[in-house]
């Protein structure tokens, strides 16, 4: 077994077992890409002033997680953070409006920074694997953010209006799909953050897991959101955030 002395978080799974004796036994390596003690500071975020000009308003630019395994784009603008990916370790769970990216939950599901996701058909939310041909997805942990779970919750948050409190047959969705290195598209994993159909009135405030083996070949997967709630002319009223810990990939 292969000594992973650059990670934190190894997690040893065993498969293949079986009454036969003479049957060999299948073990596999699991890893969680993490960014624990990437920020010094509590209540702060990543930021950057190093990436390519993309038009007047944003910059875009990648890292990586502690561990070099996965890739993950980040826009950012004179305002702050625009879109893709940024960690953070802020707990606020009562402040509404746009300028409050943290989760839900106030913290991580594996520790003290997690992601926060901003994603839509312009800045599309993109992680990738650095060494497609020695892992593959496995899974990640997904809940809301405080600024989507009271938008959901209660409406019209934050200084532009016009989110409504969701009622029977909403929905919040996440769209997670994979693509090979020729940008093939290769599957792809739905997961509600709301869901005000027959009769539920759930918004995710917990960290819940999402199986992405499905998605176990890909090189790269998106994320993408949909919601009941749209305007005409501007698209998706409901805030296109959420927050995303725990990946876990599998060592071939």
């Amino acid at each position: 077994m292969k000594k992973l002395a650059l990670f934190l978080f190894a997690v040893v799974l065993f498969y293949g077992c079986s009454s036969d004796d003479n049957e060999k036994t299948e073990w596999t390596i699991s890893t969680m890409v993490h960014f624990n003690d990437k920020l010094l500071n509590p209540e702060s975020e990543f930021t950057t002033t190093e990436g390519t000009k993309v038009d007047e308003n944003y910059t875009v630019t990648s890292f990586k997680d502690n561990g070099g395994l996965a890739e993950f784009n980040h826009y950012y603008a004179s305002w702050g953070f625009g879109g893709g990916f940024t960690y953070t370790n802020k707990t606020d769970v009562t402040t509404p409006g746009y300028t409050n990216i943290s989760a839900i939950t106030g913290k991580g599901q594996s520790g003290s920074t997690y992601l926060t996701v901003n994603t839509n058909s312009e800045k599309t939310a993109r992680t990738t694997i650095v060494t497609p041909a020695n892992y593959r997805f496995q899974e990640v942990y997904i809940t809301n953010t405080t600024y989507a779970y009271l938008a959901i919750k209660d409406g019209n948050v934050g200084p532009f209006g016009g989110v409504r409190k969701f009622a029977a047959d909403d929905y919040f969705k996440l769209t997670i799909t994979g693509y090979s290195a020729t940008d093939k598209k290769i599957d792809a994993v739905e997961f509600y953050l709301a869901d005000f159909r027959n009769g539920k009135t759930d918004i995710v405030n917990t960290w819940k897991l999402v199986d992405l083996k499905a998605l176990a070949s890909a090189k790269y997967i998106t994320f993408a959101l949909e919601s009941t709630d749209n305007d005409p002319v501007y698209g998706m009223n409901t805030p296109a955030y959420f927050c995303l810990d725990g990946l876990t990939l599998t060592e071939l």
